[in-house]
């Protein structure tokens, strides 16, 4: 395999996000080359450094903050607005989430950034929108999954709505807006565009991806409810416990899956569950009986019974499964790093795989400020004395 240069080499981002969806944002451009330069507050830095702390070191952070160049910088002096404004003429997106006005106070309006870089992508991911009677409300990812529909279709039918234990809403928004800095950047540089703003609200990704709740309700004046394991529309479909105390899953959305699933739990000769309307109108005693299957045998023999009749299904994995499962590690994701912190740090690998351009984790999440020299070295010519005076006057 022929490897070239990574499809974001040679563009810079800033990152001046906190927390999660910014900078995952930023992250997943990393990956894939982008110079990314994250900005914080000296002495403050990055709340996300103090989630999972282990040694007084954030793992998050190093997850999160991975192929970045870290810099600090206090935006709320005007000595380091100057600077910023400096690094913005040679960068080419800024990722920021706070609140609508909150960039505006700091640094100045679009109008402002663009005539200083008129090339640049602004993405900007806040809760609810610059837009919008709703836009100075102040959220997090759990409002998002609350607010976009998710939460109120995740749970068991006769039990409340249920939340994800990752930032769900913050992580689908980070991929949503990482695709369209992309796409802003194509239309800039391959279709002789310009620079623009991107405005992606929290909850609007996940609202976008549960495809049926809008369409449903619309047809049928139903909204899509809670159900457990199950899915109204998809009748082969579940997760039961096994005779070892895991879960396995099984999920059947064509002809041919539905069969195989019926063979490898033995009803491919019950009339009832010959086809999806027939799964459907039996559901109670479809579901019935794979509970039964499932619970006198091992999630390893369900895995052997399922391949073999090519059935679609799983063993619920957990991080402890995964760190050390065969498949994953041949796919390379799960990656040792060296660290300056931990030692060295494993943590997942690059997503997708591309063939000619792969991505790459070059190193975990750094120290707060501990590319100052180098970033303002290489792009603003200061040298150490200069970096002397900023740090004691409190810009850096």
């Amino acid at each position: 395999m022929s490897v070239e240069s990574a499809p974001m080499e040679g563009v810079r981002v800033l990152d001046v996000g906190h927390l999660i969806a910014g900078p995952m944002t930023a992250s997943v451009l990393g990956d894939f080359g982008a110079d990314v330069i994250k900005i914080e507050r000296p002495g403050i830095g990055d709340p996300l450094r103090w989630n999972y702390p282990h040694d007084g070191v954030g793992l998050f952070h190093k997850v999160q903050g991975r192929n970045k160049r870290n810099i600090t910088l206090n935006l709320a002096t005007e000595r380091g607005r100057d600077i910023f404004h400096e690094l913005v003429r040679q960068s080419d997106v800024i990722v920021e989430n706070f609140r609508p006005g909150v960039m505006e106070r700091l640094v100045g309006d679009w109008e402002t950034l663009s005539a200083l870089n008129p090339g640049l992508i602004y993405c900007r991911v806040s809760g609810w929108g610059q837009t919008g009677p709703y836009r100075h409300r102040t959220s997090f990812g759990r409002i998002a999954e609350a607010f976009s529909g998710f939460a109120a279709i995740t749970g068991e039918s006769d039990g409340p709505p249920m939340h994800s234990t990752m930032s769900l809403g913050d992580s689908v928004a980070a991929v949503w807006a990482a695709n369209a800095v992309t796409m802003a950047l194509y239309w800039r540089d391959a279709r002789g565009g310009t620079g623009q703003v991107i405005d992606l609200a929290l909850y609007e990704p996940l609202y976008r991806q549960i495809e049926q709740q809008i369409a449903v309700m619309d047809k049928t004046g139903t909204a899509p409810h809670r159900a457990g394991n199950q899915n109204d529309g998809t009748p082969v479909m579940g997760s039961y416990p096994t005779a070892d105390g895991e879960f396995f899953s099984f999920s059947a959305n064509t002809m041919k899956s539905i069969r195989a699933v019926m063979k490898a739990v033995g009803l491919q000769d019950d009339s009832r569950f010959s086809d999806f309307d027939g799964c459907s109108i039996n559901h109670a005693a479809l579901h019935k009986h794979i509970s039964a299957f499932f619970e006198t045998r091992t999630a390893a023999q369900l895995q052997v019974i399922f391949d073999d009749a090519d059935a679609p299904g799983t063993m619920v994995m957990n991080a402890r499964d995964l760190i050390s499962d065969p498949h994953v590690r041949a796919r390379e994701m799960v990656v040792e790093l060296p660290d300056d912190d931990l030692g060295t740090i494993r943590m997942q690998g690059v997503v997708p795989k591309f063939s000619k351009t792969p991505g790459v984790v070059r190193h975990a999440g750094q120290r707060m400020g501990q590319s100052n020299v180098e970033v303002y070295g290489e792009l603003l010519g200061y040298d150490g004395s200069d970096l002397e005076a900023l740090h004691e006057e409190g810009v850096i």
